[in-house]
Order: C-alpha cells, then structure tokens, then sequence
C-alpha cells in the first residue's frame, strides 16, 4: 500500500453536507474544536472573512477549505446571489488527527486550477441538483472522494512530501510535527521538539533526519516560511505574519523569506499577483 494510502487510511474523516442550493445572505462558521468546514462554490462571488483580518474572495468557481474549522464569515455582496455546497469534515481524534494538522489553516483553489477533480466535481454537482434516492450519502461519500484528490494533489506538487507523510505516520515524530504545524509562533528548539516526541534530544534528532529525510530545524524552518507565503497571500501584512510564524521580528523573516524564495516578500507577491 501507497504511503499516502495509508496515512489516510489510519487518519480516516468523513464528510457531511449541511448545505446546498443557492445563497444570499450571511453566515458565521465558529472554531467548534471538533470539525473543519468545506466550501464549494459552484457560482459566485463569496467573500470569506477570518477573525485575522485575511479574506478570500471566490469570484469563480472554487473549492474553501477550513481543516481545523476556523472561525469565519460566509457573506455574500448585497444584491446578489450564490451556489454553494458546505460540508462539515469530521475528522478521527478531532482536531488533534495529524491530517487535520497538517493542511494550512485555509486552503483556496479556483476549480480551474485543477482539471483533476473534473470528473468528481461532475458526479458530485451532478447528484446536488438533482433528488435521486440516496442523495445526501452520495453527496457525502463524493465528498470524500473529493478530499482524498486534493491530498493526492498536494502530495503530487510536493506540498505533501513522501518523509512528511512517513513522519506523519510515525507515532513519536507525528506528535512533534503536529505541534509544529499547530503552533509555529512557539520558539522551538531541538529539545523542546524532542520532548513532545518522548524521546531523546539525540535520538529525535538521528531518527527525525532518517525518517523526514532532513534535521528538525531545517523542517520547522521551511514550514514557517510556506506559512508565511500563504498569510501573505491572504494580505496580512509582514508584522503580523512574523509573529504568526515565529520569528523574532519583521526584519528577520524577511532575510529568511528572501534567502528561502529568492526574493523579498514584497517581490515575491508581485511575482504571484
């Protein structure tokens, strides 16, 4: 079996649609500790607004996922209407399930950015308009499917790394990279890191290196700096986002973000927009 197949096998969730049809109104997700939110939006535009001040417009057809269900407004612009279809994704151990962990806190896609999950979202749009027998499992069961295509997708761009899924799958090391992935602000050490795993600082270190394939401090750096890019996609300005993602101040993420990426953080954004 795949690792990928198995990580998620061990880390089983399940998806529960609570909505779909047509919207125009507003609508407040709160942090319930328990599930993350899906959101499809079949047409739009939806703004998503987080407690952070980030926002996410889908203005086409998009996939908004919150894995840890973080608190946010649904709204949509006064005098217009959406299509939406919202799922609860309920995930084994809640929101201490590795898998949960390890997504970013908000993840937005424009469908037409992945012709993958084409022949999914047919089937899976195809049963919402329609009022077949059965419906809201299959809905439910497509929107499983349709989960597991987005790991694939990750895994397949490098998001989701082959040593991260074998970490993840470990059961001393997926406690320390869960705390990392959870609380990246934290000022982490070797030690620290080794004592969430329960082991030892030099045998964290030797078996985190042999099973992730690289030292907990370049992983934990490379995570902060992938956190960083996505906040300040979300427009959450460069204060803020060192804060979030633990550095020491603005100034040293940006030497870090530029030695990583190649350039500032202000030319980085350029480059993406």
């Amino acid at each position: 079996m795949d690792k990928l197949s198995q990580l998620l096998g061990r880390h089983a969730f399940h998806a529960r649609v609570f909505f779909n049809g047509d919207f125009c109104d507003t609508s407040h997700f709160r942090h319930n500790g328990m599930s993350g939110h899906l959101h499809l939006v079949r047409r739009g535009p939806v703004e998503f607004v987080h407690e952070d001040g980030g926002r996410v417009l889908a203005d086409e057809p998009s996939l908004v996922f919150y894995p840890r269900g973080m608190s946010h407004l649904l709204r949509i612009p006064e005098g217009r209407s959406a299509s939406l279809l919202c799922a609860d994704i309920v995930f084994e151990e809640g929101m201490a399930n590795p898998l949960a962990r390890l997504l970013p806190a908000c993840v937005h896609m424009p469908l037409s950015e992945a012709p993958v999950l084409g022949a999914t979202l047919e089937m899976l749009f195809g049963e919402a308009g329609g009022a077949a027998p059965g419906r809201e499992l299959v809905l439910d069961r497509l929107c499983d499917v349709l989960l597991v295509q987005l790991m694939r997708r990750e895994f397949d761009s490098g998001r989701l790394s082959p040593g991260l899924l074998s970490g993840l799958a470990d059961r001393q090391l997926s406690l320390a990279l869960a705390a990392v992935h959870e609380r990246p602000q934290e000022p982490w050490t070797l030690q620290t890191l080794a004592t969430v795993a329960c082991m030892s600082r030099a045998a964290f270190a030797e078996h985190f290196r042999n099973v992730v394939g690289m030292p907990p401090g370049e992983y934990l750096s490379r995570w902060r700096i992938a956190l960083g890019g996505r906040l300040l996609r979300q427009g959450i300005p460069v204060k803020l986002v060192s804060e979030q993602t633990g550095f020491t101040s603005p100034s040293t993420f940006t030497r870090a973000f530029t030695a990583r990426m190649g350039m500032s953080p202000r030319g980085w954004l350029k480059q993406a927009a």
